[in-house]
């Protein structure tokens, strides 16, 4: 990039790379980072709504949007922007006088938008807001108007020669095609529009999207059509390393290197797949992440610790050409994911952990692209299944329901001499400290530090009273709970009772009769998850039960920058529900800076529980 180029700028085309690509949390976080240092440029603040909106949380896009109106703002970006969250507060609106209001405000944004850029002779304007009038005049049951307003969009875009195709002219015809009910036309607009998006699945996915829409509101229209814009599907990976020079019983050798490699280039040339997600250990790991920059997908790197302690324990011994390999995985890698700061000695929960995050890593990609996520394993099934290795990841992902592509090992090493298994030694006393996953929370009573001595009492026998009734009822257990003032710890077995219980407090919070308590009105909770092995022992003190550990510092400081009333989780809680197939509804907060000088963290708003399906 010329030296010349300011660097608010760099930002503005870092943020337009991540929403083609469908990057939309990365979006957000590019903008909010250059925000921080222009708090009024008009480009990031509009690329920071239109990553909310591309991630699904319209009402805070909306809310951007409106300030930006509110200011005078009015070009037919900011208005067509605008009027996309309306319409999308429309499709998700229950009450159908909030649904008509939001079509209405919608619908007219983008006519206004539609004739000023006719006005000012701007042809792409004119076809980008013409284009989304129809749509929304369609919604609101306006047939004859909507196709009036199509067939002026067509020729507009025809009266802008391209040589070559171009994504939003293609998908700009194939949209008018379809709501001039010529279906066949239409699909090969969408068609030429997904050979020319190449990489910008982003894209491909919001014209997806609402070509869903339109066939909703077009009796007899073939479903079919939105084939067209075709999205490759993320892989989420696991395979064995390369076997160590002293293991007693061959599992992926050193000669199978390239008959693996062959096995693995097959596979994901056939699945041509958008992303890849995996680990980085030598062997397989190295070979589909090297493939899969061949084919030209984005790799998604997730290390269980980081990466100089993760290349000294499953890369280096298998040679030092292994370590330069990673390197370069590393260095090429869209993204490098490190799920704990410290390595912990002989613990499976460490790998547990990171192989949860990598699988609801892809898992939230998929989902946000609208695209399937593929399960590809290097993997002998006769391979020991201990906690967080390959062979017990592929039992994970089948449990949540996913295909899994598996390569048999061991059919590729028929053709060498077999020794017999020996039998299992006995396995080691269990410790009495023992490293797990488990999911935390963390409360604090907002406005405790200024009860007065009578209020007290009020907080004990109300607020906690009605806590204790919350924990005796509920079906989402906890582990272990600790209450210090004003602040509450528990411990959960997984992050499915954590969140359960999570939003039940914050709705007792919320709904709390503070004044028969004697309770200030702003008196809240603050309500922090996050999940990550911890280690589980007796307190020596107290001979209770004790979980402690980073993770658990993590935790703590989320909570102090949730807002109250709130329940906020962090990004690895996120990846761990979705990787286990959990329905909360998550809103992405953003990069935010943590308590007491933590660093940052990517957050997630936990409102509820998501629908299966929007209806339109």
């Amino acid at each position: 990039m010329d030296d010349a180029t300011p660097p608010a700028e760099e930002r503005v085309a870092a943020c337009r790379r991540h929403l083609e690509r469908g990057e939309p949390l990365a979006a957000y976080n590019e903008a909010q980072a250059g925000l921080a240092q222009w708090p009024g440029h008009l480009r990031l603040r509009q690329l920071q709504a239109l990553a909310l909106a591309r991630s699904g949380d319209t009402g805070r896009a909306n809310a951007l949007l409106q300030e930006l109106a509110r200011e005078g703002v009015s070009d037919a970006e900011t208005l067509g922007m605008l009027a996309r969250t309306h319409k999308d507060l429309a499709l998700e609106a229950r009450e159908p006088g909030e649904r008509s209001a939001h079509l209405d405000a919608a619908w007219s944004l983008y006519h206004r938008a539609y004739e000023n850029a006719q006005v000012a002779g701007d042809l792409d304007g004119a076809s980008y807001a013409g284009i989304n009038a129809a749509t929304l005049a369609l919604l609101r049951g306006d047939l004859a108007g909507a196709r009036a307003t199509a067939a002026r969009v067509r020729e507009i875009c025809s009266g802008v020669a391209s040589a070559t195709p171009d994504y939003w002219r293609e998908a700009t015809l194939g949209e008018a095609a379809l709501v001039l009910g010529e279906y066949d036309a239409a699909a090969e607009h969408y068609s030429r529009a997904a050979r020319a998006a190449r990489h910008r699945y982003g894209d491909v996915g919001s014209t997806r999207r609402q070509a869903r829409i339109l066939l909703r509101h077009l009796p007899g229209a073939p479903a079919s059509v939105s084939a067209a814009l075709v999205i490759p599907p993320i892989v989420v990976f696991a395979g064995h390393m390369i076997d160590d020079a002293r293991r007693a019983v061959p599992r992926f050798p050193a000669s199978l290197e390239a008959a693996v490699r062959r096995e693995l280039q097959t596979r994901l040339a056939a699945l041509a797949p958008a992303a890849v997600y995996a680990s980085a250990a030598c062997g397989a790991d190295l070979l589909c992440l090297e493939i899969a920059r061949e084919l030209g997908a984005e790799t998604h790197v997730v290390l269980p610790f980081p990466a100089a302690d993760f290349r000294r324990v499953s890369v280096d011994f298998a040679g030092a050409s292994w370590g330069e390999r990673f390197e370069r995985a590393l260095a090429a890698a869209s993204s490098v994911t490190v799920t704990s700061d410290h390595y912990a000695s002989g613990s499976a929960a460490t790998f547990e952990y990171a192989n949860l995050v990598l699988t609801g890593g892809a898992r939230l990609r998929a989902q946000q692209l609208d695209t399937s996520l593929e399960a590809l394993a290097v993997c002998d099934l006769e391979a020991d299944p201990r906690r967080g290795g390959t062979a017990w990841t592929l039992g994970q992902w089948r449990q949540a329901g996913l295909h899994v592509d598996r390569i048999p090992i061991e059919s590729l090493r028929s053709d060498s001499p077999q020794q017999p298994q020996p039998p299992a030694a006995p396995g080691p006393e269990p410790p009495r400290i023992r490293h797990e996953l488990r999911a935390m929370l963390f409360a604090d009573a907002v406005g405790y530090s200024k009860l007065a001595e009578d209020q007290i009492p009020g907080y004990i026998e109300g607020f906690l009273g009605a806590v204790g009734e919350l924990s005796r009822r509920s079906t989402h257990r906890f582990e272990h709970v600790e209450v210090a003032g004003d602040g509450l710890y528990m411990v959960f077995r997984d992050a499915a009772d954590a969140g359960h219980f999570a939003l039940e407090l914050s709705a007792l919070a919320n709904a709390f009769d503070r004044a028969a308590w004697s309770l200030p009105p702003a008196f809240n909770l603050r309500i922090a998850l996050h999940c990550g092995p911890v280690h589980c022992a007796r307190d020596p003190i107290t001979g209770g039960p004790l979980y402690t550990g980073p993770h658990t510092s993590r935790t703590a400081r989320i909570e102090p920058v949730t807002p109250p009333g709130q329940v906020y989780a962090s990004s690895a809680f996120a990846a761990v529900a979705a990787a286990t197939g959990l329905g909360f509804a998550m809103s992405y907060v953003g990069r935010m800076p943590l308590a007491k000088g933590y660093g940052t963290l990517g957050l997630y708003h936990l409102r509820g529980f998501a629908e299966s399906a929007r209806g339109a």
